[in-house]
């Protein structure tokens, strides 16, 4: 998350949209009183080069993910109704797989693992057991972005970034608070399986589970599930 008071701008951090790429491009160009809020010092928050291009500063009492409802509460009001506000979303069925495959990393219950019969020389599907857990994880407990950018049922940013069109709307939040236009860089990737379209990790019932769940998203940016 970050608050520019050199630009005038805050920036509040969705999740599995992109926005550790756009808060380090951004904050090269923070400084004196601005405030962007830490990240943890992992391979995934550095470039593919290794090097670290994130710059932190004055974020106390600010976090990564703060919702708006609670960075309208900790800043004073001139600053909220007089800065230019903005979140990014995403399409809600690849955004769920992007989520499943983040928790992933750390949970050995959402991996595919090789039984016994695998191991005595029975082809092992891989793809076909994640998708299986995906549509397990689906049904879980987790939360999708509206507390980012939506308050009683409204819009409450000024502007929202769409992850597929993530450069383009990148650049017109730096013509509007006055930028110079931003690479991009590329953090929080190779988490993913490729070679797969977003279609084959769905059921109609996983499908229509993220659909509820997101019904801010569809409603407010007209995503529909992409089809091969």
């Amino acid at each position: 998350m970050i608050i520019s008071h050199t630009h005038k701008y805050i920036f509040i951090k969705s999740e599995k949209t992109a926005g550790t790429s756009i808060e380090a491009a951004l904050s090269k160009h923070c400084g004196g009183e601005d405030m962007v809020t830490p990240l943890g010092d992992f391979w995934f928050n550095r470039n593919e080069k290794g090097e670290w291009i994130h710059s932190a500063m004055n974020a106390e009492g600010f976090y990564q993910h703060d919702p708006a409802a609670e960075v309208k509460r900790k800043v004073p009001p001139e600053i909220w109704d007089g800065y230019f506000k903005f979140s990014i979303t995403r399409n809600p069925w690849d955004r769920v797989v992007s989520l499943y495959s983040w928790e992933a990393r750390n949970k050995p219950e959402l991996k595919p693992h090789r039984r016994l019969r695998h191991k005595l020389g029975m082809p092992f599907d891989e793809f076909r057991e994640t998708v299986r857990l995906f549509r397990e994880f689906v049904k879980g407990d987790w939360e999708n972005n509206d507390r980012f950018y939506v308050m009683d049922g409204a819009l409450c940013v000024d502007f929202v970034i769409r992850y597929e069109r993530l450069q383009q709307d990148l650049d017109e939040v730096c013509r509007r608070v006055g930028l110079p236009q931003l690479e991009l860089p590329r953090l929080k990737a190779g988490l993913r399986q490729a070679g797969h379209h977003l279609s084959e990790y769905y059921d109609e019932a996983s499908r229509e589970i993220v659909a509820d769940r997101h019904r801010n998203d569809l409603r407010l940016f007209g995503y529909e599930f992409e089809l091969p």
